[in-house]
């Protein structure tokens, strides 16, 4: 497996990988932009999305954003193959970004939480919609 910024000429996989693996009715998206084509160009070129390649197909990808005001990144969206999962393929990603703190928010009452339990990632805040988790890589 291969692991590396995407680039611009993958903007059209990118998009299919993600309209197959993102499910629009899944309750831990937290918003409708996950599907907006246009912000995922807008994170191709700024080398905020990750992808994994395995024999050229890809099989995981994340999209994150590094905030100024504190310099915790946020995880925005994410999908893994299901062929591949379990194998710690997020944290891998995360971990070529350069950044060592991470956050990402889930919907209170998703079947989510479940899984960033499962895979280390601390519960650090709770409002009236969201769990916000954090992760740290060393």
């Amino acid at each position: 497996m291969k692991i590396e910024f995407a680039m611009i000429q993958y903007e059209k996989e990118i998009i299919n990988f993600f309209e197959k693996y993102l499910d629009k009715n899944n309750e831990a998206i937290t918003g409708r932009e996950f599907f907006c084509p246009f912000g995922l160009t807008a994170a191709l070129k700024k080398k905020l999305l990750i992808i994994i390649f395995d024999n050229e197909k890809i099989v995981a990808s994340v999209r994150f954003y590094p905030r100024k005001r504190d310099h915790i990144v946020s995880v925005y969206q994410f999908a893994i193959n299901e062929n591949y999962r379990g194998q710690s393929l997020l944290k891998k990603m995360l971990s070529i970004t350069g950044f060592k703190t991470f956050e990402i928010l889930c919907p209170l009452n998703s079947k989510f939480n479940e899984y960033y339990k499962k895979t280390s990632w601390q519960l650090t805040k709770v409002d009236e919609k969201y769990n916000y988790r954090g992760l740290s890589l060393k």
